[in-house]
């Protein structure tokens, strides 16, 4: 007899992961998305970095007060729209609840062990497949620019090093000996007072690791149909039998990787899955006429929610977080934000670098209210979730694409998969 195969809705980085780990168990694996491409939506032009120094979720203690002050003001860094606010109230209640310290320090550390994970298996397939995905090994640079930043910073680094996080702190004179560009910046002493370094970071192109890693996977026996939308999922008493897909069934369990889009293809099941979409911005911009120092390392810039990561021949910023619906409107003031965050901090290699023809890119990054994935089984048998991995998508798609497929294959996992359950979550 045939056994079914696992199908997988979405082609990003969770569902390419997915479609890998669970080919390479010898499962029959289908993958599924209405894109030409995989990774098309936020997988597409991300921060490209793996950061698991950068777990803690964006809901952190306090909040509240400036995400409702973002309401009101248009350049905001995490932006509130107020036409959302209805839409988000079950989900926003459940953020700020969850904000509180003690509950923002467990989420925390529990999305670290996933990220580190997730880093080392990452680090395994490239090594292993002979991936080439831009991947260095470059660290990170956390900027901060006062003494209350630096503070919350520290006790987050210090929260995490028990776990495994290694980091170094440094003052302006330390900073600027890593990071060269910043040193022969001068007006960078006023932006910034200090950072803290996590060697362990790393930086890759996500759609390329993708794109490398689905012709592994169909090498072992996985199935694409790209350019195919699964319209709805199929249901026989409490049991998932299958997708619609184009007015096909395609019968199997299901796994939904579907981004910002799996609480649609949910709801109809009666599942109200906690995610939402948080619009980020980009704008990728060619190196090759530049002279004097590069940018050596990431630079995260957290109260701003803006990272610049270099790339062979390229530089990419992206930021922001807009909390309104699935508009992926590219808004200029928002490249312009972009824009004066990179002239303010590295002015020299601004005035060289061809703004006119920079690539800017809007994605939506599926954002659970606690701040941690779905990962495992549903309350509907035969139903499975990967998703809603929020900024920390591509840091943690391997770890959790490895998690989810020892989960359906009743293999006991590396890391503890509770955390990242979807029973008893709320929406």
């Amino acid at each position: 007899m045939t056994q079914s195969p696992i199908i997988i809705i979405g082609a990003g980085v969770a569902g390419v992961t997915s479609f890998y780990e669970l080919a390479a168990r010898a499962i029959p694996t289908v993958l599924i998305d209405s894109q030409s491409q995989v990774a098309q939506g936020a997988s597409f032009a991300n921060g490209a970095v793996l950061h698991p120094s950068l777990p803690d979720p964006w809901n952190n203690p306090g909040i509240g007060a400036p995400l409702l002050a973002s309401i009101f003001n248009p350049l905001a860094p995490m932006k509130l729209h107020l036409g959302q606010v209805p839409k988000l109230l079950g989900w926003g209640a459940d953020f700020l609840r969850n904000s509180t310290p003690s509950r923002h320090r467990a989420i925390t550390q529990a999305n670290y062990t996933l990220a580190q994970y997730s880093t080392r298996q990452t680090d395994a397939l490239r090594h292993t497949l002979g991936l080439q995905f831009e991947a260095a090994e470059l660290g990170t640079l956390k900027l901060f620019h006062n003494q209350a930043e630096r503070a919350f910073a520290l006790e987050m680094a210090q929260l995490l090093a028990p776990q495994g996080l290694v980091y170094e702190a440094l003052d302006c004179d330390a900073l600027f000996a890593r990071e060269p560009s910043l040193a022969h910046a001068k007006p960078a002493a006023d932006a910034v007072t200090g950072a803290l370094y996590f060697p362990d970071d790393r930086v890759g192109n996500a759609r390329m690791f993708c794109e490398q890693l689905l012709v592994h996977a169909q090498k072992l026996g996985g199935e694409v149909r790209l350019g195919a939308k699964a319209t709805k999922l199929h249901r026989e008493g409490n049991r998932v039998v299958g997708v619609e897909v184009d007015g096909e069934l395609v019968r199997g369990q299901v796994v939904v990787s579907a981004g910002v889009g799996a609480r649609e293809i949910l709801a109809p099941l009666g599942i109200n899955l906690p995610v939402q979409p948080a619009k980020g911005y980009s704008l990728t911009l060619s190196t090759q006429s530049l002279t004097g120092p590069r940018l050596a390392h990431p630079l995260v810039d957290p109260r701003l929610h803006i990272s610049l990561t270099p790339l062979p021949d390229r530089i990419r910023i992206l930021g922001m977080a807009e909390f309104m619906g699935h508009d992926r409107t590219i808004e200029p003031r928002r490249l312009r934000l972009l824009q004066q965050f990179f002239e303010r901090l590295l002015p020299d290699m601004a005035a060289q670098l061809d703004w006119k023809n920079a690539e800017a890119w809007a994605g939506l990054r599926p954002m659970s209210s606690d701040g941690r994935p779905f990962i495992g089984a549903t309350s509907v048998e035969g139903l499975w979730l990967n998703c809603g991995h929020g900024h920390l998508g591509w840091t943690m798609a391997v770890g959790s694409a490895r998690l989810l497929a020892d989960l359906i294959g009743g293999t006991k996992p590396e890391i503890e998969a509770a955390p990242f359950a979807f029973s008893g979550r709320k929406a």
